[in-house]
């Protein structure tokens, strides 16, 4: 398929006579009505038409998928079976991996409204105008101030987000949580989950990190996590791995002899859905590890040959496990 075709089609702009081409190739193969639907998915996301990087990204982030298990043996029998592989890694792609794209922030007189960036099913990755990049977790808010980068960079969270903050020693960069919290930092990388009526958590994976709740001033290095209970505005600090920390980076689970219910609790946060533990999942022991994130059923199915617990959907939002 001609990519520069498929952009016109997608941005609305192709002619009769290339529209029916398009409908032609959508038709040939299940894979290209999948790879079709997530560029428009991507179309309606963004602020402007889908650009010829976008295209290219999703078209390398799907052959990463092909190839990301071979070893270079493999390499060229993988070549032969690339489309027949490629509607399980467009799959995968649309089920789990981030909305990439940047995100630029223009301040006139005539629109001073902050930026708000919102997702539902899925993760997404945002560049802010410093450089620092967030990484944010399915149903989660990132509203950025309109005065970004003037005294201070400075955000307000609701859901789960990874910060990866540019240094600037002049600019503290402050994320503002759903329940009147602060995280200062100058440049480093941290984990936020924040949701409104919800105690909430910060895990440093590099750097130092102040988080401010109410008078009180918590400084946390890498390593290290804050947990703060609303109920009775307890703080308390614990240690934490850096990979799950950074979980969200770098699209890794992280399980530290993990029962049944810490385990639907780490999926419900990561993929978005309901699980529910059957009291049969809490005969089985706890699981440590790390799993690679393709998609929540290859997930459950890891989960399952690791832990002999067992699943499935009640529907594509909820899972039982047992």
């Amino acid at each position: 398929m001609n990519w520069e075709l498929l952009m016109r089609y997608v941005n609305a702009e192709a002619t009769a006579e290339e529209i029916a081409a398009v409908e032609a190739w959508v038709s040939e193969k299940a894979e290209n009505k999948i790879i079709l639907k997530q560029l428009q998915l991507k179309q309606k996301q963004l602020t402007q038409p889908v650009s010829d990087d976008v295209v290219h990204k999703e078209w390398v982030k799907v052959l990463d998928r092909v190839f990301e298990q071979t070893t270079p043996s493999q390499q060229k029998g993988k070549i032969t079976r690339l489309f027949g592989l490629l509607s399980i890694a467009a799959t995968v792609l649309i089920a789990c991996f981030a909305t990439w794209y940047s995100l630029r922030i223009h301040h006139d007189s005539a629109n001073n409204a902050p930026v708000i960036v919102k997702t539902i099913k899925e993760r997404r990755q945002v560049q802010l105008p410093d450089g620092s990049v967030v990484y944010l977790a399915p149903n989660s808010n990132l509203v950025v101030s309109n005065s970004f980068g003037g005294k201070t960079r400075e955000v307000t969270l609701t859901g789960e987000a990874f910060f990866d903050v540019k240094h600037n020693a002049q600019k503290s960069f402050i994320v503002n949580t759903a329940n009147s919290s602060k995280v200062n930092v100058l440049g480093t990388s941290f984990n936020v989950y924040s949701r409104k009526g919800n105690n909430e958590e910060v895990k440093v994976a590099t750097g130092l990190v102040g988080v401010v709740n109410g008078k009180t001033t918590t400084m946390l290095k890498a390593g290290e996590q804050l947990n703060y209970m609303l109920a009775n505005a307890k703080i308390n600090k614990t240690p934490v791995n850096v990979s799950d920390a950074a979980s969200l980076q770098n699209g890794v689970l992280y399980f530290n002899n993990s029962n049944a219910a810490q385990i639907a609790q780490k999926i419900t946060r990561y993929y978005n859905v309901r699980v529910e533990v059957a009291a049969s999942a809490n005969k089985h022991s706890g699981f440590s590890g790390e799993m690679k994130d393709y998609g929540l059923a290859k997930m459950l199915d890891g989960l399952h040959y690791a832990t002999g617990i067992k699943y499935r959907f009640k529907n594509e939002n909820s899972i039982l496990i047992y």
